[in-house]
């Protein structure tokens, strides 16, 4: 992603890397992405439902900037959730950082969970930074992603990646909100765990998929995928009707998720175009 920061000591991920909690999960911090669309989609971030305006302004020449907080949980010396949204142009980001107790009398502390954790969250967001987008390459290598891009017109939206047979010709298209492309969802540094809890996980996974009826299982030079059988996504005449294949790609530790959608039109060189992505596809463990 775009939106980086000093991580501190004090918190991890624990799922991906795009939501980090502290080890008693009193202090959570939550990044998401997306490309502008229009003013309607933007406002999802750009104005959080429920929130209030604190502070705007630019945060560096081009990068616009807001401060939110939620206002449900003053006055309170646990919960605090504040927000803050990024964009540029194209871009649009928010990095959410929140204390609670978890409804928990046994995680009260002396003061309170937000006192406790400002000192963290002042380091933090001193800290914060908008990088320059990558090119999709390179942010895969980032991740310790490895496929083939030729031809499919590679962009990120968030913590996905999108393709398509030819480059979007409208924002939506470009955000995988519409036209026949293959997205790659929940992209994340490495995962975490135990390198054998990790690896039964994935072996786990293998069995359940390739269990599914009408499933069957691709082995490649760098894993093994099982793909799902076909679903259709809506129904108004034949020539419209959207179509979904799902390819659950598994490495020795790592698991990606792909899925295909189109029309019937697109139907053979989008299936062709996901089965040459999951044969290319390599997932590293470091």
């Amino acid at each position: 992603g775009r939106i980086g920061f000093q991580r501190p000591a004090a918190i991890s991920p624990k799922t991906d890397s795009w939501r980090l909690l502290s080890s008693d999960q009193t202090l959570r911090v939550d990044v998401r992405e997306a490309l502008r669309i229009d003013a309607d989609w933007d406002n999802r971030l750009w104005q959080p439902s429920g929130h209030v305006l604190l502070a705007s302004g630019d945060f560096s020449p081009g990068i616009e900037h807001r401060h939110f907080r939620d206002r449900r949980y003053e006055p309170d010396a646990d919960y605090r959730s504040d927000t803050h949204v990024f964009r540029d142009s194209h871009w649009i980001g928010q990095i959410t950082v929140s204390t609670s107790t978890l409804g928990s009398k046994f995680l009260s502390v002396p003061g309170g969970q937000i006192a406790r954790w400002q000192g963290v969250i002042d380091a933090l967001l001193a800290s914060l930074a908008i990088r320059q987008p990558l090119p999709a390459s390179e942010a895969l290598v980032e991740l310790h992603v490895h496929l083939t891009l030729e031809g499919l017109s590679p962009r990120l939206v968030g913590n996905q990646l999108i393709l398509s047979l030819a480059p979007p010709a409208t924002p939506q298209e470009a955000s995988g909100v519409t036209g026949s492309h293959i997205s790659a969802l929940q992209l994340s540094l490495l995962p975490v765990g135990r390198p054998e809890e990790l690896e039964q996980a994935a072996n786990t996974a293998f069995a359940a998929y390739q269990g599914i009826p009408g499933s069957r299982v691709i082995v490649t030079p760098h894993g093994r995928a099982v793909v799902l059988r076909e679903t259709g996504l809506r129904s108004t005449d034949d020539e419209d009707h959207a179509f979904a294949t799902t390819a659950m790609a598994i490495g020795r530790t790592r698991q990606l998720k792909l899925t295909a959608f189109y029309n019937a039109g697109d139907r053979g060189r989008m299936l062709e175009a996901l089965e040459r992505v999951v044969f290319s596809l390599s997932l590293s463990d470091r």
